[in-house]
């Protein structure tokens, strides 16, 4: 490379990469400060580490410099570098100067990796809030359409028979009821994201048996668990005092359940806790799809489903409520594989949260 004084010396202060190349043999002229920092701008021969959209090195041939020698127009062609690190991406332009002879062609290498991988980023959000806005709209519709008939039905009937008596009424309120409580756990859930998205995720600590809050919350899930199929098993749980928001989890471990009775393939589920140094695991096991490796952080995310290949309608926001729970009270929640398949979520919090926990 032989560097001439003027223009190349205005070159070698930009923090772009910079070549000015000759035509025709695609000998590097002059390469700035910044380029020298790449190394890969400057393999026109031998091995590449340049690759294509399915990671195969590129030829020699086709190397960006040897590319614009040719005369071939890179107006914004990208070009993937690939490192042991991971791979970077950089758009490539070249502009010819024919005013000598051999022509000089100037290129440039813009580092556009952040940007792509913001775009991506973009686009799985904006995939995300489309799904969302679909099942969401399709949960919210579903207890308002059964609410609406049971309704209808009771007006029917009183017009019909003038009274209905309180055991008949009581059984055809049942369904509505059971979809008001439904849509007041959906509400819930999308409230308690606002409040965990803006730090207003509060506690309301008391102290309470733990044992009790454990086999409340399993019996009140077993005739749920019994319509797929499955039996709800809530193991003996040691006597011991904590300082939680009761009604928080009760929450956690409500969604923890209804998550295995969704995905538990009617299999059996079981509930446990376990009180040892100071802190509690409620654990939630079931027999059912698992969970892939992949996606055991992916899925206490807002809004995020495990890729199962199973169609579950859901929110996706359950998980993530108990990892927002688990933190507001310093502890943590985790999902590990189990032996003949199936999944094993343990909420782990310790027995004293104090009043700066959640802060």
């Amino acid at each position: 490379m032989s560097e001439q004084p003027g223009k190349e010396r205005v070159l070698d202060f930009l923090a772009v990469p910079t070549l000015r190349v000759e035509e025709g043999t695609a000998r590097v002229l002059f390469a700035n400060a910044a380029a020298r920092q790449f190394p890969f701008i400057l393999e026109v021969t031998g091995p590449s580490t340049l690759v294509n959209q399915e990671g195969t090195p590129l030829p020699s041939e086709q190397h960006p410099v040897k590319r614009a020698a040719r005369g071939e127009p890179l107006e914004g062609v990208l070009f993937r570098w690939a490192r042991r690190e991971g791979e970077r991406t950089f758009v490539v332009h070249a502009r010819p100067d024919r005013s000598c002879s051999p022509g000089v062609v100037t290129m440039s290498f813009q580092d556009v990796t952040q940007w792509l991988r913001a775009e991506s980023d973009l686009l799985r959000a904006l995939g995300a809030r489309d799904t969302f806005l679909s099942v969401a709209s399709h949960e919210l519709k579903s207890p308002i359409t059964v609410l609406q008939l049971v309704l209808e039905r009771l007006q029917r009937g009183a017009h019909r028979e003038g009274s209905l008596p309180g055991s008949v009424l009581a059984e055809r309120l049942e369904p509505a009821l059971r979809q008001v409580r439904r849509l007041g756990v959906l509400v819930q859930n999308l409230l308690d994201v606002s409040r965990a998205r803006n730090n207003r995720f509060v506690l309301d600590r008391e102290r309470f048996e733990l044992g009790g809050l454990v086999r409340e919350v399993g019996e009140r899930f077993v005739e749920q668990a019994r319509q797929v199929g499955s039996e709800l098993t809530v193991e003996d749980c040691p006597q011991v005092e904590v300082h939680w928001d009761r009604l928080r989890v009760e929450q956690a471990l409500s969604n923890l359940i209804t998550n295995a009775i969704k995905y538990g393939a009617g299999g059996p589920i079981t509930v446990r806790a376990e009180a040892r140094d100071g802190a509690v695991s409620l654990r939630v096991e079931d027999r059912g799809i698992g969970v892939p490796e992949g996606d055991r952080e992916r899925i206490f995310n807002p809004f995020e489903r495990a890729a199962s290949g199973h169609r579950v309608e859901s929110l996706g926001l359950g998980l993530y409520i108990v990892r927002e729970i688990a933190r507001a009270h310093g502890g943590s929640v985790g999902v590990m594989g189990r032996d003949g398949g199936g999944s094993c979520f343990t909420l782990r919090l310790p027995l004293e949260v104090t009043e700066g926990e959640n802060e």
